[in-house]
């Protein structure tokens, strides 16, 4: 059988570069730390590829996906429940309800309660492979797939008539149940689960804070992959997915912030600092777009004497204008430590 990284509707997906990103690196076996996993789609092409992983990002959604497709190497989920009314709770429903025509209806916010309910009786990967699957079918139910989306948007886009008029498309799954999508989706996420004979590990922990902790301990990786959510960019991943966590009870308090630039050169060059305590190399992903840019990084970080060499490839993204789609490229720096 051949495992297939599932659909998981994150921007900055790097799924069809991470074959190149994987052919680039200094290394073509050993032990690998992906700070800034996301959707883990390049951490999964490093399993499938023989590494070890630990794969890490501080926003719980992507742990989720890194726990369920990263971490567990066997279990898959049986899913015994087709009918969560039995799961309501009214007290929850008003927990949850600021998500009431701010990302959904009133209805399916019932539906929700009952599906975090349910998630709470599972037990080990079981849970975090439903909570994958809970994820993926609130973002296919937003237009855009981002919860940054105001709410009079969603409500228009919703509409399957003033869909099809507009994109000639109805887009009738953005009305259709959560456990509707669940069970759709069910078999990709059970059939990406494999053991590639190697103990690999997901976290949640702010990148610098996870580095130190590293050190601490001793753990040492021969490539630590970097993807941060680089300034000028479609940045705002706490906005994007962050509706999940809260949701949750998982919201962010403080953590090391990538998107600013009047930062991102220092808190980069602490991780690069970090970096080389515990690993040989160190492997940055950035669009040719991003400011500060890989040479503004270079030129910050030289004085420390590294080995730097750079490659590059044409990589289009989903979210890019239809005039800009061939504008773009995947910058990748190997720093040798």
């Amino acid at each position: 059988m051949i495992n297939i990284y599932p659909k998981v509707n994150y921007i900055g997906n790097k799924s069809k570069v991470a074959s190149w990103i994987i052919e680039n690196l200094p290394i073509k076996t050993g032990k690998i730390l992906d700070l800034f996993c996301g959707g883990s789609s390049v951490s999964y092409a490093l399993k499938q590829n023989g590494f070890c992983v630990y794969a890490n990002d501080i926003l719980y959604s992507n742990f989720v996906l890194a726990k369920a497709l990263i971490e567990n190497s066997h279990d898959r989920l049986s899913l015994d429940v087709y009918s969560v009314e039995s799961f309501y709770n009214p007290q929850d429903f008003a927990n949850l309800e600021w998500m009431v025509n701010l990302l959904y209806f009133q209805h399916e916010v019932k539906e929700l309660v009952c599906l975090v309910n349910y998630a709470k009786t599972l037990k080990e990967y079981d849970k975090f492979i439903f909570l994958s699957l809970l994820r993926r079918s609130m973002i296919r139910k937003i237009p855009y797939s981002r919860m940054t989306i105001k709410w009079e948007e969603i409500v228009k886009l919703r509409d399957e008539e003033l869909s099809y008029q507009k994109y000639k498309r109805r887009r009738a799954y953005h009305n259709q149940p959560f456990l509707t999508h669940i069970k759709k989706e069910l078999n990709d996420y059970n059939f990406a689960v494999f053991d590639n004979n190697k103990k690999n590990k997901a976290f949640g922990a702010d990148s610098l804070a996870l580095l130190q902790n590293f050190k601490k301990k001793g753990e040492m990786f021969d490539v630590i992959y970097i993807d941060p959510p680089y300034p000028s960019t479609m940045n705002n991943y706490v906005g994007f997915y962050g509706g999940f966590d809260k949701m949750l009870g998982k919201v962010l308090s403080n953590f090391t912030d990538f998107t600013h630039k009047d930062t991102f050169l220092q808190n980069m060059r602490k991780v690069v600092l970090y970096c080389k305590e515990i690993s040989k190399f160190a492997a940055l992903s950035l669009n040719n777009r991003c400011k500060p840019s890989v040479l503004d990084i270079k030129e910050y970080i030289k004085d420390l004497n590294l080995k730097v060499a750079i490659c590059e490839t044409p990589h289009i993204y989903k979210v890019t204008g239809r005039d800009n789609k061939h504008i773009h490229s995947e910058v990748l720096m190997v720093i040798e430590f």
